[in-house]
């Protein structure tokens, strides 16, 4: 499988209501409270209320979120294990 070109990532907050989050390549959970989120600069972490995914575009990697923002966080990516790496760990 080819390696994907990296996405120049970006974060804009808007009055903690509105985050624009550019460079997303997936979104492995939402709800109300969390949603996170992998990037080439690790998995961002965003926390609060109400939250939801206003839209979000897989080609472009651009997603919208709407809410009340109570924090955002990076948590460094580490190299994906096969099977046997996991099962070893």
């Amino acid at each position: 499988m080819a390696e994907q070109p990296f996405k120049k990532h970006g974060l804009n907050l808007d009055s903690r209501e509105r985050l624009t989050a550019t460079g997303i390549r997936r979104v492995d959970f939402f709800s109300d409270e969390l949603i996170t989120a992998q990037t080439d600069l690790g998995q961002l972490n965003i926390k609060g209320a109400e939250l939801h995914i206003e839209s979000l575009d897989s080609d472009s990697g651009d997603m919208l979120v709407k809410g009340k923002v109570g924090a955002v966080s990076y948590t460094e990516s580490s190299p994906t294990l096969s099977f046997f790496g996991r099962l070893f760990k």
